[in-house]
């Protein structure tokens, strides 16, 4: 049975992921900040972890480690997002969000390397508010877009450094997803048009189906950086 280890497990595309590699067979280790993962199955296991705490980080890294010695797919998917209404840089929100949607993956997928099978694969959920070729004409949310564009930056050195091994780095963008982080950016007009199972078989088939390492994808495609 293959392994893989979902954080951000309790909800939105975390759970719905979640549920998707159980119902293929998976083994999965689920992590959750405050809410509990609402579902129960025979083969997963759930870990309750802070991915803005470094202490957490290491506790939650070693105990799947010795849970599961072998892992052949690791998708970070929690984050936040504190700034999405700001026009204005706040420092202090900018720093909060490097240490969860940067600092604290890097951190966590360091930790679990030395267990990932050859030919396993690492899916980093990433935004479009990442990309440098898409332009946005709005001022909100610095502080989330520089996190992203690090995210994609870190998936390229991942895959140059885990070429030899055979492991495979991915960056994804989902889509404006109808979860409670998507919903924050919806006006009167403007609303998210994916459910968080769309995005669900996105990684799926990236996990199962791409053997390309380095890439960003959106909707089963390669997409601009």
């Amino acid at each position: 049975m293959k392994t893989i280890v979902i954080t951000g497990a309790s909800r939105g595309i975390g759970l719905t992921t979640t549920k998707k590699f159980l119902s293929e067979g998976w083994r999965v280790i689920g992590t959750y900040l405050n809410t509990p993962i609402p579902i129960s199955h025979q083969n997963l296991s759930v870990i309750q972890f802070d991915q803005g705490n470094s202490a957490s980080i290491a506790k939650t890294a070693d105990s799947i480690k010795k849970t599961a010695p072998e892992i052949d797919a690791v998708v970070n998917c929690a984050g936040i997002i504190l700034d999405v209404q700001d026009t204005e840089a706040d420092i202090e929100k900018i720093r909060k969000t490097f240490e969860v949607d940067v600092l604290g993956i890097i951190d966590f997928t360091e930790r679990l390397l030395p267990n990932l099978r050859k030919g396993s694969h690492i899916v980093n959920i990433d935004s479009l508010y990442g990309t440098f070729s898409f332009p946005i004409d709005d001022t909100s949310s610095t502080g989330y877009r520089i996190a992203k564009a690090g995210l994609n930056m870190y998936t390229r050195t991942l895959a140059f450094r885990l070429k030899d091994r055979g492991i495979i780095a991915s960056s994804l963008d989902p889509g404006w997803v109808k979860t409670d982080m998507g919903n924050k950016g919806a006006t009167e007009t403007e609303k998210p048009d994916r459910e968080p199972e769309e995005p669900a078989e996105d990684i799926y088939h990236l996990v199962t189906a791409v053997h390309e390492s380095g890439y960003f994808w959106k909707l089963g495609k390669k997409r601009e950086w």
